[in-house]
């Protein structure tokens, strides 16, 4: 199968090359990669691939998984298509690309980027009469909405931000235009992986726990305390409360979509948010727990916020709307294809604690300094 994909070095593309090479070895992979000013676009793949089989626990399969990818340098917004023509034909397109700026968009280029990455995909499918189209979207097509958002329904009227709003307009797009059978999936927050709360790339959630920890030491360094002395942290973080958090992990989004990447397309959309949604105290107590703060907490409204707490507040706004949200994803499309055992795993407190140990592990050390990796 040779699979023409952007999006190689994310979160979710990596992941999936990785599972699918690995485990498929007729299968290659032209991958549309932009360079930047420290590396070419063949020296980012070559590095995401490498921790990603590292990550994986199998660093040994790099060689086979590299030697399969061809990387064509170029951007989704402008693809060099006259590039793309030499390595074809396609069995199936794979668009997993997007700009996930969550905050504001005055200039509109994170809606520019993800509907014009999309058209030009959709181009791609057409030019090359590539069969089959495969696309990344995001539970959070679903905007405001507040109830049960079944996986091939889009019911959003109003979105947080440009981000929902693009890959709804883009996601539509797909469905009206792409004129080939497609799989959609919606990811929701992407988090460590189920056994240790580790992850290769930490984004969203994890900006949260790193102004937190930042507190904590400046705190504990001004106190003359270590970094993991247990103390109190006033800061009262403004948010509305919600039992409906779809925390989903790495792990799941790679084991579920490289199944589901397997199947016949039906024009199926894919909720990748797991059945198992944690709650804003959950993640109160994991955070006290392992900053070993007393203090810490969630309030409806703040009117005189410290100076830490306006830096808190400041940093995660963008974040904020998504503890607060009122969505249950519907997970009846996976479970029809892949069985019910593919959903047969729980988010607790427990997993919680050693997201953010594993987290502070590796970026913040001191906070987690004698502690041991939590356990029953």
């Amino acid at each position: 199968m040779n699979i023409l994909l952007t999006g190689i070095t994310g979160l979710v593309g990596a992941s999936v090359v990785t599972a699918l090479l690995r485990n498929h070895p007729d299968f290659k992979i032209v991958a549309i990669c932009r360079g930047n000013s420290a590396q070419t676009a063949q020296e980012r793949t070559e590095i995401t691939m490498r921790a990603q089989c590292e990550f994986d626990g199998d660093p040994a399969s790099y060689d086979s998984i590299i030697s399969r990818i061809t990387v064509i340098s170029g951007d989704v917004t402008r693809l060099p298509f006259d590039e793309i023509a030499k390595y074809g034909p396609y069995d199936v397109m794979f668009h997993c690309a997007a700009d996930v700026n969550l905050g504001k968009d005055p200039e509109g280029k994170t809606y520019a980027t993800n509907m014009n990455g999309t058209l030009n995909a959709v181009e791609a499918v057409k030019r090359f009469n590539i069969p089959r189209f495969q696309y990344v979207s995001t539970a959070y097509v679903a905007g405001t909405y507040a109830g049960r958002v079944m996986e091939d329904t889009m019911p959003a009227t109003g979105w947080i931000n440009s981000y929902e709003r693009s890959k709804f307009d883009a996601e539509k797009y797909v469905r009206e235009n792409v004129g080939v059978p497609y799989t959609i999936y919606r990811p929701s927050i992407i988090v460590g992986r189920r056994s240790d709360g580790v992850i290769r790339k930490p984004l969203a959630f994890y900006r949260i726990l790193e102004f937190l920890g930042r507190i904590k030491s400046n705190r504990a360094f001004k106190a003359g305390l270590p970094a993991n002395a247990q103390m109190e942290v006033n800061i009262r973080i403004a948010s509305a409360t919600s039992d409906k958090i779809y925390f989903v992990p790495i792990d799941y989004v790679q084991e579920s979509m490289s199944k589901l990447f397997l199947l016949p397309e039906k024009n199926r959309t894919y909720h990748i948010t797991g059945d198992s949604p944690v709650s804003t105290e959950m993640i109160g107590i994991a955070c006290r727990d392992i900053l070993k703060v007393t203090g810490l907490r969630t309030v409806d409204k703040n009117d005189d916020p410290s100076k830490d707490e306006k830096l808190v507040m400041r940093m995660i706004e963008d974040l904020i709307p998504y503890f607060s949200t009122q969505i249950t994803f519907d997970n009846s499309n996976v479970r029809a294809d892949l069985g019910d055992g593919i959903l047969d795993w729980k988010l607790d407190v427990l997993f919680l604690r050693r997201m953010a140990y594993s987290y502070y592990k590796q970026e913040i050390p001191g906070i987690v300094e004698g502690m041991d990796f939590p356990k029953e």
